[in-house]
Parts: C-alpha cells; sequence; structure tokens
C-alpha cells in the first residue's frame, strides 16, 4: 500500500490533529510514514494543510506529497477543498465536509464565495454532511474524526491502528465522543459514498 493523503481546513479546525491520527494509524499498522503541515495565517482562520505520506514498499524520502499526486483529498471545509483540488492525482478521490466558512476577504467585501463549490468536488468523491453529525454529538469541533472514519473505510489500515491512534491522539475526556463519531464517519462512508472507490 502507498497512500498520499492531504489534510486540508481553516485554522482551529484540527487540521494537523488529523494528520496526526493518520500518522499514527499508518504506523500501528506497521507502514512508513512521513508527515509535514503547511500553515497560513492560522490563528486568524487562514489556510492549514497536513501532508501524510504512507509506503509498505519502500522508504519515503520526503514529507511533502509532489503536485497533482495526492491520492486523497480529506477537506473540513468547501472552500479548501476547491483550493487544493489540483493536488489530486487523476485516480485520487476526495472526501470533503459540507461546511462554508467564507474567509476574511470575502467578509470584507472581496471575491465572492463560489456559488456552486460542491459541483467540482462531488465529480472527485464525495460531500458528506461531518459538521451536522459532529454537532449532532456536541462535539462541532471534531469534525477531522468523522472524515478520517470516512476515509479509514478506504485505507488499507486495521481498525485496531486506527483506535490506537485515537487513544493517542486525543485527550481522554474527548475520547469517547470521537470513538463514536469515527464510527460515524465510516458509517456514513458505508452508506452513501460508494463512488470513493469506484469514480
Amino acid at each position: 500500500m502507498a497512500d498520499d493523503i492531504l489534510i486540508a481546513g481553516i485554522g482551529g479546525q484540527g487540521v494537523v490533529t488529523a494528520g496526526d491520527l493518520v500518522a499514527h494509524a499508518a504506523l500501528a499498522g506497521g507502514y512508513q510514514v512521513k508527515k509535514a503541515e503547511v500553515h497560513g495565517m492560522s490563528q486568524r482562520g487562514g489556510s492549514v494543510v497536513s501532508h501524510v505520506r504512507i509506503s509498505d514498499s519502500g522508504a519515503i524520502y520526503s514529507p511533502m506529497i509532489p503536485d497533482g499526486a495526492a491520492t486523497w483529498l480529506v477537506a473540513l471545509e468547501m472552500l479548501e477543498g476547491l483550493r487544493w483540488l489540483w493536488m489530486l492525482a487523476p485516480t485520487g478521490r476526495a472526501i470533503v465536509d459540507d461546511r462554508r466558512v467564507p474567509p476574511t476577504s470575502v467578509i470584507l467585501g472581496g471575491p465572492s464565495y463560489p456559488a456552486d463549490p460542491a459541483g467540482p468536488l462531488a465529480e472527485r468523491g464525495c460531500i458528506l454532511c461531518a459538521t451536522e453529525i459532529a454537532t449532532a454529538e456536541g462535539a462541532p469541533r471534531a469534525v477531522n474524526t468523522v472524515l478520517l472514519g470516512a476515509l479509514s473505510v478506504c485505507l488499507n489500515l486495521p481498525l485496531e491502528a486506527w483506535r490506537r491512534a485515537l487513544e493517542e491522539c486525543i485527550r481522554p475526556k474527548h475520547l469517547d465522543v470521537n470513538r463514536r463519531l469515527f464510527e460515524a464517519g465510516q458509517d456514513l462512508a458505508r452508506r452513501t459514498a460508494a463512488n470513493l472507490l469506484t469514480g
């Protein structure tokens, strides 16, 4: 297995934590891993991206995914999904939350938020109601866990590796709700995201 996973969102959404979770799960599954983050003005709601590269067949020489080579794009916000869609390989797939967060430039009267961000994203994968699910569980900031649950259905990593990663990366007081949200993401992917594997 070799996968290059790009996780994109805005500051405060848990992009770095999501990258840590994927990396820990891959390590627990016996794979080689390299990881890196690129921070924009994350404290002001700017773009944050995590690169996670996984391999079971050889050394990984760079933590950064080459342009146009990502096998998976996990986006915690729709505009960020659009912003990084170009990083997907021709056969790469996207898993995107349906949340829309207008950036500061839009709020201040700059360029408009895209009228139909869902169109191009749906062509390359699935748009999921992760924010709705996380909010219903009283943990709206755990959208990342819902999306990783969906991703886990598509990766060849054992469930026990994901469980260990959650235990290692999530604070104990938040662990139970994150376990539930991870399972909810898995269920959502199995029910509504068949084209993740066949698109």
